[in-house]
């Protein structure tokens, strides 16, 4: 355009409204990216929380904002015992090795009520543990292993690293990364996506097998789409290496956008306290993301040490923590 023109009546209006837009979306911040403390600086605190609030727990993080790609994690590459939250892994390779009307109904039922034979089940449609170790390695992912599956019937893999031993594992980078690629469509066709994605909402939005929802607002805690794991106190052999307690899912914000967290915590011997923490790390991760800075993520009690503890007299029977 030449020097000094002036754009007159329609043209200039429209010239000028096009100028006003350009600028307008150049100085238009990304989904996700408005002036807020970064994922890495919110999972360090959380983790420094952690030895507060879960003393004795190990604890990882692993959270990844799905509009923008921020990542940020914690220990998110140590294998922890990965209880059911393996079981989501476990569904899609079947979706992706057998007819989906075999895979729906096992698939129901393990994320209704984390059905354990069904998970036994799904396995044998894959091929068994050593096809489930395939399919993972194929989506190369690191420190994520099945070793042996024996409901319904004994299974053991002969491939598995066995970095824990003869428990399965997963690692938080691992879960995220699946997470990830699964709501992008990288894992299956279209039909089965979606399927994978209602089966996760089949889960607990609260509280038990849903701790990830517990402290979320109302519409988050609804749509997430996840699945727990947990080995409670008095659930296996030694509470030392066990007492478990994970979350991985996917969450949706207010604008639409969705983010993938993966919270593993183990060994802690204060299982309410291990459990209020990885709720409000599910709370503080959202409030962040979704910028909603008036949530509460249990401020009050996260003051107080979290819950207080929970005592059995000599010879009294414990809590039941099992969901």
């Amino acid at each position: 355009m030449h020097k000094g023109f002036a754009p007159r009546g329609w043209v200039g209006v429209v010239w000028l409204s096009w100028l006003w837009l350009g600028s307008a979306l150049a100085a238009a911040p990304a989904a996700g990216s408005l002036k807020r403390e970064p994922l890495r600086a919110v999972v360090d605190s959380l983790a420094a929380e952690a030895a507060r609030l879960a003393p004795g727990s190990d604890v990882a993080i692993a959270v990844k904002d799905l509009r923008t790609g921020e990542y940020a994690g914690f220990s998110d590459t140590v294998p922890h015992i990965s209880a059911s939250s393996a079981k989501v892994f476990w569904v899609a390779a079947a979706l992706k090795k057998a007819e989906e009307s075999k895979v729906a109904p096992l698939a129901e039922k393990v994320f209704r009520t984390s059905d354990n034979e069904a998970s036994g089940a799904l396995i044998d449609l894959v091929g068994g543990p050593d096809a489930i170790n395939d399919y993972l390695r194929s989506l190369d992912v690191k420190n994520t292993a099945l070793t042996k599956w024996n409901y319904g019937k004994p299974r053991r893999a002969t491939n598995s690293p066995q970095a824990m031993g003869n428990d399965n594992y997963l690692c938080a980078a691992d879960a995220v990364t699946f997470l990830q690629r699964l709501s992008g469509g990288e894992l299956l066709k279209p039909k089965p996506t979606s399927r994978l994605l209602a089966w996760m909402e089949l889960t607990p939005r609260e509280g038990c097998g849903g701790w990830l929802g517990t402290l979320l607002p109302a519409k988050a805690r609804a749509s997430m789409k996840h699945k727990g794991g947990w080995l409670p106190p008095g659930c296996c052999s030694d509470d030392s290496r066990y007492n478990v307690l994970n979350e991985v899912g996917l969450v949706r914000l207010p604008d639409g956008g969705h983010y993938a967290v993966a919270i593993l915590a183990a060994r802690g011997p204060d299982w309410p306290r291990q459990a209020f923490f990885v709720e409000r790390a599910s709370c503080v991760l959202y409030r962040t993301l979704s910028g909603e800075a008036s949530l509460d993520c249990g401020e009050s009690l996260a003051k107080q040490g979290g819950p207080a503890p929970v005592l059995v007299e000599d010879g009294g029977t414990p809590p039941d923590y099992d969901c």
